[in-house]
């Protein structure tokens, strides 16, 4: 049996391959794990083609099987062709997972093509930002716990987007909220750390917004955390970048997923730049201030701490 995974969601990736175990009845003596960015496809044949002493059955996982992609560099054609032939003329009882972590495939390819013809196959790319909502309020469900829409949302935009975060998070919140089983804002609020990545949008929005109380909030938050002004300054201005981006993007006809394409961002990242309705005036500006104030500090001209800090007090 074969199985192919390709994409660039880690969370789904293990997790179907966790369900290929659990479908096979495959305990963990049987199973072998190949990294084929440093791993020869010679010594994936011998695995292959060799008895399992502990078992009539073995299930190979061959991680990250550039082979299968347009950037391998490592693979000889005698080599695929060799895998070719293996594939042709299988080891019964040997299952074969090949798994590639980029987004699609090189179809081009024979062995690709070949491996896709002979394979069960599973692709897990990020989730568009219009169904992410859907499949964590429908996941949330089936765990039991009722939520809403707008409660899935912050917490979203409270784990930097990442499947794999928001399953971690979702775990301490259904310990959590056990006994009454309705997750609320409330607490998301309570339960989840902001991270910097969250902090930083919050003061992005705050700054364009002119929210003076909360950007002083936000800025004695990142302050606590022992957070560089220097870090924040570049990382801010990577945030107004995103935003000016694809607001000039927009204006010029751009789908929101053709944005995605070509920013290479998150898709929900770019859903909430889109809601935004920021100004390309005001963006520059902000980029233009923290630019200057990147080169102030870095050329000695003014302290770090006390340039930001003016900045903040300037909006």
């Amino acid at each position: 049996m074969f199985c192919l995974i390709y994409g660039l969601e880690n969370y789904l990736i293990n997790e179907n391959i966790k369900k290929i175990i659990d479908d096979l009845k495959i305990n963990s003596e049987e199973i072998i794990k190949l990294d084929m960015s440093s791993s020869s496809i010679n010594s994936l044949l011998v695995e292959a083609s060799s008895v399992n002493m502990f078992s009539d059955r073995k299930l190979i996982l061959c991680d990250n099987s550039m082979f299968l992609s347009s950037k391998d560099d490592i693979n000889s054609k005698e080599d695929i062709e060799e895998l070719i032939k293996y594939i042709d003329k299988p080891f019964e009882d040997v299952y074969l997972v090949f798994i590639l972590r980029e987004e699609t495939i090189d179809s081009r390819k024979k062995i690709s093509k070949l491996i896709s013809s002979v394979s069960k196959t599973y692709v897990c790319n990020k989730i568009e930002n219009y169904n992410l909502n859907n499949y964590l309020m429908d996941y949330i469900r089936d765990k039991g716990y009722s939520v809403s829409s707008r409660t899935v949302e912050l917490l979203i935009s409270k784990t930097s987007f990442e499947l794999s975060i928001i399953m971690k998070e979702l775990d301490k919140l259904f310990i959590y909220k056990d006994k009454d089983k309705k997750i609320t804002s409330e607490d998301i609020e309570k339960v989840i750390t902001n991270n910097i990545e969250t902090n930083i949008f919050d003061l992005t929005n705050a700054i364009i917004n002119k929210e003076k109380g909360k950007i002083d909030k936000l800025y004695k938050d990142l302050l606590r955390r022992k957070e560089d002004p220097l870090k924040l300054i570049i990382t801010l201005s990577n945030q107004f970048r995103l935003y000016l981006e694809v607001k000039l993007m927009r204006n010029n006809g751009f789908s929101e997923k053709e944005i995605v394409s070509t920013l290479k961002e998150h898709p929900y990242r770019i859903s909430l730049a889109l809601k935004n309705d920021y100004s390309i005036e005001e963006l520059k500006d902000n980029l233009e201030k923290l630019s200057k104030l990147d080169l102030d500090i870095v050329s000695g001209k003014v302290d770090k701490e006390f340039g930001f800090e003016m900045y903040l007090l300037n909006i």
